[in-house]
């Protein structure tokens, strides 16, 4: 109720979210306002005490993370090009290879080739949309685990084949529409390019953000299965 006392109120989710929101733009603590940022332990301190699970929260910084590190294209609306990177304790054992490859193919959806050296394991799958890297690299107890797309290929494929059908379709239409005068054909002919190209937009948007999801998907299982293991 909107007129009950303020101590007495019951606020739903998004009026929490809300009013968190407004509190740290307005009155930022002392912890939120340093200016060489947070780390991730202490958003999870702040996190648990309001009551949000630390795995999500560690969960949604990854997104950010990720988000954040990829260069979107002003041109095609998308990243071309990602790179993920995850360290964990513990160390690769290469006698786990075969679930490791299992889980990579399940995940990335592409056989690949693999190559192994100095106990390093690389992942490799080439199509013609682009493509893909996934690697683990074991030292001192430590390892590294990248996953990378290079969406060069599939911008062009979704770009050039429909951009050029639409630039020909258009222009044909605008001069068939001048020598007629029909000012609505114009305008409609004009309208053929910008709208096109909003639309491939998305569709390579939506390229990159399911690659960026699976790159996440599968650098996290990974991380989860190397995670604790112990040197060989």
């Amino acid at each position: 109720m909107a007129d009950a006392p303020i101590d007495e109120r019951k606020f739903t989710d998004h009026e929490v979210r809300e009013i968190l929101r407004k509190a740290v733009e307005k009155a930022p603590s002392r912890v939120l306002a340093k200016s060489e940022g947070l780390s991730l332990a202490e958003l999870k301190s702040i996190g648990q005490e309001v009551g949000i699970d630390p795995a999500r929260l560690e969960e949604a910084a990854r997104a950010v993370a990720l988000k954040g590190g990829r260069r979107t294209h002003l041109l095609l609306g998308a990243p071309t090009v990602l790179n993920l990177e995850r360290k964990v304790d513990g160390a690769f054992d290469a006698e786990e290879t075969p679930e490791i490859l299992s889980l990579i193919r399940r995940t990335m959806g592409q056989q690949g080739e693999v190559d192994e050296i100095h106990g390093s394991l690389e992942w490799t799958a080439r199509s013609d949309s682009g493509e893909r890297y996934v690697t683990l690299s074991s030292r001192d107890g430590t390892t590294t685990i990248r996953g990378s797309a290079n969406l060069t290929n599939a911008a062009a494929l979704t770009f050039l084949p429909v951009g050029i059908v639409g630039l020909i379709t258009s222009l044909v239409g605008f001069i068939k529409f001048v020598q007629a005068g029909s000012l609505v054909g114009l305008v409609v002919c004009l309208a053929i390019i910008p709208v096109l190209y909003a639309i491939l937009r998305t569709v390579f948007g939506r390229i990159s953000e399911s690659e960026s999801a699976r790159l996440q998907q599968v650098v996290e299982d990974l991380a989860r299965l190397t995670e604790g293991s112990e040197s060989p």
